[in-house]
């Protein structure tokens, strides 16, 4: 209330027309500060429009009043109710909104370094991820960014050693760093069709010569039509072996696309 009459006197000191008034208009989706961002343009000059709490402090002559009313109306309304479906394959399953996904997605505990062993997959999806259909799903408001991400968790040891006089205490224990790769996306709704601004990622995990992660990050902007599957640039993962031995020299070269498709639908459409 403190802050509402000060908005109101500093607006009163203003050198204003006489027939100018004070209008107070609530809010009740959008926030004030990106209303007001919006309506500036529309005011004459000499007239001003203030953020207040849920509301709007306007003071203008009559007639300005009338129209911003009228306008804000227009732009305070609720966001939209979007929903990102994510695939991953390129097999998609129209009936389902979803995507085949076939084979499953396991660690190989079968190497000699125990702390793959420990490794474990974090898929961030609506399902877990077999030999069934499935759809990694997630709801977003239009104009708010969603994380979506996959990744496994590497088992570290940790050993300290705290010395008391002559004795040593040696304590051990794990821990886990996350490797994943994903991506943030803004959905905005435009008619028919939809921007996203993507911000992918990929950090890869520790190696026992490393003592820190790699990691690259790229944004870019797509737009594509609603309820249709929009392709992504996919981050390539290429490696090569080479191994000598006595009977000759082996060479390995192993390429892995990781492409994303993404389809937006609007909960809200009319």
């Amino acid at each position: 209330m403190k802050i509402r009459l000060l908005v109101f006197l500093s607006l009163c000191t203003l050198a204003l027309p006489l027939c100018a008034e004070i209008e107070f208009i609530p809010l009740y989706h959008q926030s004030p500060e990106k209303i007001v961002k919006k309506i500036q343009p529309f005011l004459q000059q000499g007239e001003v429009a203030v953020a207040g709490h849920n509301e709007i402090i306007l003071r203008a002559e009559a007639g300005t009043i009338i129209e911003m009313l009228q306008l804000i109306k227009k732009l305070d309304q609720a966001a939209h109710r979007l929903l990102i479906l994510v695939n991953r394959d390129g097999r998609f399953d129209e009936q389902e909104d979803g995507y085949q996904v076939n084979g499953d997605i396991s660690i190989n505990t079968a190497s000699r370094n125990p702390l793959n062993a420990k490794a474990k997959a974090k898929i961030y999806s609506t399902k877990s991820i077999s030999n069934e259909k499935s759809t990694e799903k997630i709801q977003v408001l239009d104009g708010y960014s969603a994380f979506i991400s996959t990744g496994i968790n590497e088992a570290t040891p940790v050993i300290q050693i705290q010395q008391y006089g002559i004795k040593s205490h040696i304590t051990t224990g794990t821990e886990y760093h996350e490797a994943s790769k994903g991506f943030y996306v803004t959905p905005r709704l435009s008619r028919n069709s939809v921007i996203l601004e993507i911000s992918p990622w990929k950090e890869e995990p520790f190696s026992k010569n490393r003592t820190s992660a790699k990691f690259n990050r790229v944004s870019t902007v797509v737009r594509g039509r609603l309820n249709s599957w929009i392709a992504l640039a996919g981050i390539n993962d290429n490696s090569q072996q080479s191994q000598t031995k006595m009977l000759g020299h082996h060479y390995q070269t192993t390429s892995t696309n990781n492409q994303i498709w993404v389809k937006v639908i609007d909960l809200d459409a009319e």
